[in-house]
């Protein structure tokens, strides 16, 4: 993977987290991140979380909806170092509540 590094400008790569009656991200519908949101970690051992440049893009946050229901929060980390991608770790991923389950869909890195 070092050579791929050395050979790429640019890393894309897309997590999803299908949640039930957890939240991932936001607390509600205004979509910002909530204080006990998922945070991530790179290859290089960095922490990507809320707040930080490295912040990913979320297109999707419907895991604030608790109705007994399965919903997903979509992750894209696009970044211009390609050494950060994979992700090797997810943290905060909480499920106190009674019936709270998740699972991860982790995709393939695009190296570009």
């Amino acid at each position: 993977i070092n050579f791929i590094h050395l050979l790429s400008t640019e890393a894309v790569q897309h997590i999803t987290i299908h949640c039930l009656n957890t939240t991932v991200w936001a607390a509600g519908p205004s979509l910002q991140p909530s204080s006990r949101a998922v945070s991530f970690k790179s290859w290089t051992g960095e922490k990507i979380q809320a707040g930080d440049l490295l912040e990913p893009l979320i297109p999707r946050d419907d895991c604030w909806i608790k109705d007994g229901h399965w919903h997903q929060t979509r992750f894209i980390f696009q970044m211009q170092d390609p050494n950060l991608l994979p992700i090797v770790d997810v943290y905060n991923l909480l499920t106190t509540e009674p019936g709270a389950r998740y699972h991860l869909e982790v995709g393939p890195v695009c190296f570009m």
